[in-house]
């Protein structure tokens, strides 16, 4: 027993000694840029590490900064010759090299926390050519590694950018779990963002979960009255799910406790609007302009059901047989005139908002037309060929008559 006891004392200084030699001769090799030999020596040091040989704590600091900075070397040698084939294991190697020097807080310690940066960088590009690929499972776990170099005590950054991303690749996936996972981190830290619950919201629906796709909603309405997104969640779900009245009942509560809120007032018209009640409708769109004169969705929604209404009838004067009488004919025209021109005050509020708008601008050049106002029609053509600047002072001309 002693004689082993005196042999592995006698073997211990070789082996520690050859772990020295083996991280001395990587280093080297490093230096002369050799990075298959400097490969080769601190893998030769590390099978000796594995074995149960170790170094020194201030040695170990250097081991782990130099296999890392091997390894990513061959990786970014890779990167940047052929980019999206790169070996990502390597990175993942010199990436755990990295993290294992920066918790001994070593001479090397901050060298390796600059690495990790970098690294964290590397695996971000890289989900970045995966999602341009549409290799969203890659990409979400590029994205994930590079938040957790960042999550690192080293670095100790909170990555809500990387986080959103690998939240929206999970998506793009179908891994909606995944994508569920992120939403709730990032609603823990900013729970005043849409975007999260909304991709939240929309998990649950894939999943088919409608019991917690209505309580993400109802969470969502809570943390963010105000958000038109996430109310016209709410307003499609009880769509959806063919529920009218809780719809109406949830938007009447909103609107009785914030009566001067716009945008509630707008979803409630979008809402009747959907539901064919197109009186309450244009009801609920009027207030909404009563309260925000600059609300360009609604005059823009209301133009359109008077539009919708003259299309109706357009398509019965079509369909009038030969033999109809000219008062037949003559009452469809009055009735498609009459809604066209109650459309033109809101087309053209909406052309005063909004003066760079093509659609706008050929819809009233057409109306204009169709209602024999055949000056204004020409000028809704030259408008259409000027410069965004000239346009701006164009409108501003045109309504100042």
């Amino acid at each position: 027993m002693r004689k082993i006891i005196y042999l592995f004392i006698m073997l211990f200084p070789l082996i520690t000694f050859a772990q020295n030699q083996d991280l001395t001769s990587a280093i080297i090799a490093l230096d002369k840029r050799d990075v298959d030999a400097a490969k080769i020596a601190i893998d030769n040091a590390s099978q000796k590490i594995a074995s149960g040989s170790m170094l020194k704590a201030k040695k170990m600091s250097k081991y782990y900064h130099y296999k890392g900075k091997i390894y990513l070397t061959i990786f970014e040698k890779d990167w940047f010759d052929k980019q999206k084939n790169a070996d990502f294991s390597l990175l993942k190697t010199a990436t755990d090299a990295f993290l294992l020097d920066s918790e001994l807080s070593g001479s090397h310690s901050k060298k390796s926390i600059t690495q990790l940066n970098r690294c964290a960088r590397l695996y971000q590009d890289g989900a970045y050519g995966d999602y341009e690929d549409q290799s969203y499972n890659n990409a979400e776990k590029k994205f994930a590694a590079s938040i957790s170099i960042n999550s690192s005590p080293a670095i100790a950054k909170i990555d809500s950018v990387n986080m959103w991303s690998a939240c929206i690749t999970a998506f793009l996936d179908e891994n909606y779990t995944q994508s569920i996972i992120w939403s709730n981190k990032l609603i823990e830290i900013n729970a005043t963002d849409a975007r999260y619950h909304i991709k939240l919201i929309e998990s649950y629906s894939e999943m088919g979960d409608l019991e917690k796709q209505l309580e993400s909603i109802k969470n969502a309405r809570q943390m963010i009255p105000q958000s038109k997104d996430i109310i016209f969640k709410e307003v499609n779900y009880y769509i959806s799910s063919g529920e009218n009245e809780l719809l109406l009942e949830s938007l009447d509560n909103a609107v009785q406790s914030d009566p001067n809120n716009a945008v509630l007032h707008f979803v409630l018209g979008s809402t009747y609007s959907s539901l064919n009640n197109f009186d309450k409708a244009k009801l609920s769109y009027q207030k909404v302009i009563e309260i925000d004169a600059n609300y360009v969705d609604a005059y823009n929604n209301l133009a359109a059901m008077y539009l919708d209404e003259a299309n109706l009838f357009i398509d019965q004067k079509n369909n009038l047989p030969i033999n109809a009488s000219q008062k037949k004919y003559d009452n469809l025209s009055k009735k498609i005139k009459n809604y066209r021109e109650q459309a033109l005050p809101y087309l053209e509020s909406v052309l005063s908002l909004q003066p760079t708008d093509n659609v706008i601008i050929e819809t009233l050049k057409q109306i204009y037309y169709q209602l024999e106002m055949d000056q204004k029609s020409l000028q809704m053509k030259k408008l259409k060929e000027l410069s965004e600047d000239e346009r701006q002072n164009f409108v501003i001309e045109y309504f100042s008559k």
